[in-house]
């Protein structure tokens, strides 16, 4: 078994993607977190257009990660950047120590 990527599209490093940040221009924000776009994707680049253009319905920061096949981490940190910058508005959840939202979060992720 190999480690080359599996589609036709060329693999870049998650930490290329966020030039090495772990946390985003909004912070850190949670994965249940849902977002839509608010801007056309155009004066943003390659990986945060994708973004852009998959929220035009609104979708969880975890639902992004698993559409993009990126990892949770770069899936925030490209959010909390278009968040900042006018193209996403974040819309916040219950509070993630709820039981019933960590279920669902958890059912979802293993749905995925």
């Amino acid at each position: 078994m190999s480690d080359e990527p599996t589609t036709d599209e060329p693999f870049v490093r998650p930490y290329v993607i966020t030039a090495g940040r772990t946390i985003g221009a909004s912070g850190e924000i949670p994965i249940e977190t849902m977002v839509i776009a608010r801007k056309d994707p155009e004066d943003v680049g390659a990986d945060h257009a994708a973004v852009v253009e998959l929220c035009a319905t609104r979708l969880s920061i975890a639902e992004i990660a698993a559409h993009r096949s990126i990892p949770v981490g770069v899936a925030r940190v490209l959010v909390a950047d278009l968040t900042a910058s006018g193209h996403l508005e974040m819309y916040e959840t219950a509070a993630s120590a709820d039981a019933v939202v960590v279920r669902r979060l958890l059912h979802g992720i293993r749905a995925l």
